[in-house]
């Protein structure tokens, strides 16, 4: 296998990941919410937001090399 699949699939599974992640973080985000704790909820919000970005990111490198 030649580098150039092995990072297809080694961005796969960062983006795959990353969605795993990112729905955890919602999680723990409404969790904290409900015990009152707009602060924390806020701050684990932001990380899954910055999860999200770091996805977007793989995808578009992603898209570079992908077979046309």
């Amino acid at each position: 296998m030649d580098e150039e699949n092995r990072l297809r699939i080694v961005l796969k599974q960062l983006i795959e990941n990353n969605e795993y992640l990112a729905e955890n973080y919602r999680k723990w985000a409404r969790v904290a919410a409900t015990g009152g704790l707009d602060s924390v909820s806020k701050d684990i919000d932001e990380a899954g937001q910055l999860v999200q970005i770091a996805t977007q990111k793989l995808r578009v490198a992603l898209g570079s090399i992908e077979p046309s």
